[in-house]
């Protein structure tokens, strides 16, 4: 279900996380093949916040929550590091799992990226290929 999203490239990020680091918004991937709807919640400021995340199709709605641990931003690209606190029906995530999520901030369309369990390491994330369907992600420093 979600393997679309969880195999993608590692991007380097060589800025340091800094205490005025955020990444903040709620947006929206439509996926074709399978049919389904990914939702982010993000409101991640200096290495603390909260990221939700759901996922549905026509047969079940899943969900994730998760306590921040990390925010790095360099240029219009940021990454949000965080540990799963609680999870229903969502594929590839249970509560102590790490999870990623890699924002490029862009008027052109934001795109997204991200990971979970043995791809994540604390502070990195995966290249942003998924373009927002619906929303926005602000990324700042």
């Amino acid at each position: 279900m979600a393997t679309a999203l969880i195999t993608m490239l590692t991007v380097a990020m060589p800025a340091t996380a800094g205490n005025t680091a955020s990444v903040v918004g709620r947006a929206e991937i439509d996926t074709h093949d399978p049919v389904s709807t990914f939702e982010f919640t993000v409101h991640a400021r200096a290495g603390r916040g909260v990221v939700w995340i759901a996922h549905h199709d026509d047969e079940q709605i899943g969900w994730l929550v998760a306590r921040v641990d990390c925010v790095r931003v360099t240029g219009g690209i940021g990454v949000v590091t965080a540990i799963v606190s609680d999870a229903q029906d969502f594929s590839g995530a249970t509560p102590g799992d790490p999870i990623s999520l890699t924002v490029r901030d862009d008027r052109a369309g934001d795109r997204l990226g991200f990971a979970s369990r043995e791809q994540v390491r604390r502070c990195h994330g995966l290249e942003p290929t998924h373009g927002i369907t619906r929303g926005d992600l602000r990324v700042r420093h």
